[in-house]
């Protein structure tokens, strides 16, 4: 089984105000109608919802990560991320997989949640956002005769990705 990995820094997709998103801020709707009120006015039909921007530390990042996956062999890569942050992510398999997105909360031992199972694609893409703190991914098994390669291009506001060693 072999594995490339390259990584690279992204462009901060917002510009924050002189203030900042302080991660410590009060993220309520009543704190964001006051500051509306307060840098906008009054505006009719407006309403708040605070809850849905999560403050990231640091800018996206987007990293690329190979496996080729021998006959009846399996590889896992996932990202860790708390609960809230989000990542955009596109995948590609020269031939047919089964994969299972699933992630793990941070101090499992053999417990896990799957989002998405698919016996036989060759593809994925789309947006995920963690409903918990952990390491959320994907497995990916070749159940065919010949090496499959499984390329992933993630960009959110992971903190790193976690490569597991292959599967029988």
């Amino acid at each position: 089984m072999s594995i490339l990995i390259r990584s690279m820094s992204a462009a901060l997709l917002l510009t924050v105000g002189a203030t900042g998103w302080a991660s410590d801020a009060p993220r309520d709707n009543a704190t964001l109608a006051a500051r509306s009120e307060a840098v906008f006015g009054k505006q009719p039909g407006q309403s708040f919802d605070a809850q849905a921007v999560k403050p990231a530390a640091a800018g996206p990042r987007t990293e690329t990560v190979t496996v080729t996956l021998k006959p009846g062999k399996g590889a896992e890569v996932q990202a860790e991320l708390d609960a809230g942050q989000g990542l955009v992510f596109q995948w590609t398999a020269s031939a047919d997989v089964a994969v299972d997105l699933h992630g793990e909360r941070t101090g499992s031992q053999s417990e896990y949640t799957s989002y998405d199972i698919e016996g036989a694609q060759r593809e994925g893409a789309g947006t995920f956002v963690a409903p918990f703190a952990g390491t959320h991914g994907w497995f990916w098994k070749n159940k065919g005769q010949q090496p499959v390669t499984v390329t992933v291009t993630i960009t959110g506001f992971h903190k790193r990705l976690v490569r597991h060693g292959g599967q029988p």
